[in-house]
């Protein structure tokens, strides 16, 4: 491959990613999922008005999710920090393309 293959290439895999982002953001996916994290279920919340009908002293953390899971294991840690080595190559390569390309506008 040339250098003008692998510059378009990369420019169509920048555009590409643009693109999926920015349907992420417009079609709210980002807000609905911070909204499911944040409601209470219907049960806990028929759980509170009984618990305040009853003239409990209750605070809403008596009431959140509390069943949080742990899948953390030796795949899932080895996992993380490929995806870690991958982040700062890539990182290294992007930093290193933007030099080049700032080298040849500015030349």
């Amino acid at each position: 491959m040339t250098k003008t293959n692998i510059a378009r290439l990369i420019i169509l895999i920048l555009v590409f990613l643009f693109f999926v982002l920015y349907f992420m953001q417009a079609s709210g996916y980002n807000e609905y999922a911070k909204n499911k994290e944040n409601m209470l279920t219907e049960e806990q919340i028929k759980e509170y008005e009984e618990d305040i009908a009853a003239g409990k002293d209750v605070t809403i953390k008596d009431y959140l999710n509390k069943d949080k899971v742990n899948y953390e294991n030796n795949i899932s840690k080895l996992g993380l920090d490929l995806s870690y080595l991958i982040e700062s190559i890539f990182n290294k390569g992007m930093n290193s393309f933007f030099d080049m390309l700032n080298d040849a506008v500015s030349s």
